[in-house]
């Protein structure tokens, strides 16, 4: 039985990078040497840094991309089996250190990915509604000198994540080629989806059909801000209204994402947060404006059956409706209903069978949240 130090079978010298990719050659500050492998599509995947460790030589694998994007999995695919290879090729070649044959074959924790220079600065731009001024859209702008669309996806992809709203990255004008006149645009959230070429105009219709939507009146035969006998004291059911927002905004996101509106199963949280929590946003600001006061938007998920029901929920009504509810949430409700801005911002409570969460939702579409807090009977019977 060979010896758990054993050296490992030489590997090809004839290997040869994937067809995609390609490797470039850098020497960096402390005098190590990196080489970075980039995909056609998937842009940088990572790099090989080689430098010295006292009298050794020291190879250290860096994985480009955010741990939290899908994506960043999509690279590491490609890259660890380059990273692989070239290691082993590097150590062969070197001589190696029979000690370490055994921790090269073992799993280590994989490094931390390789996130954006503090130099590289990304432009982006948060699109505003016509009517309110909300933040409706987010669109990264990609330099192609320093990187693919993807590259710019990655690098944003916190922000993209924070921000919460549809978001593309955009590539610059063409002057010459097939595409001349055209730029490459990614949509990136709520899902992606392949990068496509767009004209100028094509793209302003883009971004008018979202402005369009945002909070724009709904149909009258949509409005249900009439309260129901059977619910008086409990707010305003305005179901109907936030549904129609919904289908409206719907109407405008990617194909990909629109496909999976009907199939519950294949709807993600990033694509229910894109459609009703603006459209919920959204029809909270029109009740206020409607002259129904400052209140929250109560989003009532506990039948069981998976059905939402939407209500707005005045202060003087809030008592009889959060009957069992802890004081302190009923505390920070009542709270944020005296600061916020009801033109511009809005309180969301989600109630689900067993838990609440209270969400104030800023003006530039940050949410903010204590978070979910157990209860016991369903709030509103």
């Amino acid at each position: 039985m060979p010896s758990a130090r054993t050296r490992p079978p030489t590997p090809p010298i004839d290997f040869r990078l994937p067809p995609d990719v390609t490797s470039t050659r850098a020497t960096l500050s402390n005098g190590a040497i990196a080489y970075s492998f980039r995909h056609a599509r998937l842009g940088l995947l990572g790099r090989l840094v080689i430098g010295a460790l006292g009298d050794q030589t020291q190879v250290t694998s860096e994985l480009s991309g955010d741990s939290a994007d899908p994506m960043t999995a999509a690279r590491l695919a490609i890259f660890q089996p380059i990273s692989e290879a070239l290691t082993a090729i590097l150590d062969h070649r070197g001589g190696g250190d029979p000690a370490t044959y055994a921790a090269r074959g073992t799993d280590t924790p994989a490094p931390p990915p390789l996130g954006p220079d503090a130099n590289h600065l990304v432009k982006s731009k948060l699109v505003q509604c016509d009517r309110c001024d909300a933040f409706v859209a987010h669109i990264v702008f990609a330099d192609e000198a320093t990187g693919a669309l993807e590259d710019h996806a990655w690098l944003m992809y916190g922000r993209t994540r924070e921000l919460g709203l549809p978001a593309w990255v955009l590539g610059p004008i063409r002057e010459r080629g097939r595409h001349a006149g055209q730029a490459e645009l990614l949509a990136v959230y709520p899902a992606r989806e392949p990068a496509r070429w767009v004209t100028e105009a094509e793209f302003d219709a883009m971004m008018d059909a979202i402005t369009g939507v945002h909070c724009a009146p709904v149909e009258a035969d949509a409005l249900d801000l009439l309260p129901d006998p059977a619910h008086l004291g409990r707010g305003l059911d305005v179901t109907a209204a936030v549904n129609a927002r919904a289908r409206r905004r719907a109407a405008v996101l990617p194909p990909a994402v629109r496909r999976t509106l009907g199939d519950p199963d294949r709807l993600t949280p990033e694509t229910l947060q894109a459609l009703l929590v603006p459209s919920a946003v959204a029809e909270a600001q029109a009740c206020y404006r409607a002259s129904y006061g400052r209140g929250v938007l109560l989003c009532d998920n506990t039948d069981g059956r998976g059905t939402v029901r939407f209500w707005y929920v005045r202060p003087r009504e809030t008592p009889g409706v959060l009957t069992d509810v802890p004081t302190e949430t009923r505390a920070d409700v009542a709270a944020m209903l005296q600061v916020y801005d009801p033109k511009a911002e809005a309180i969301i409570v989600l109630r689900l069978p067993h838990a609440i969460q209270a969400v104030y939702v800023q003006a530039d579409g940050t949410m903010r949240s204590a978070g979910l807090v157990r209860l016991g009977p369903r709030l509103v019977r």
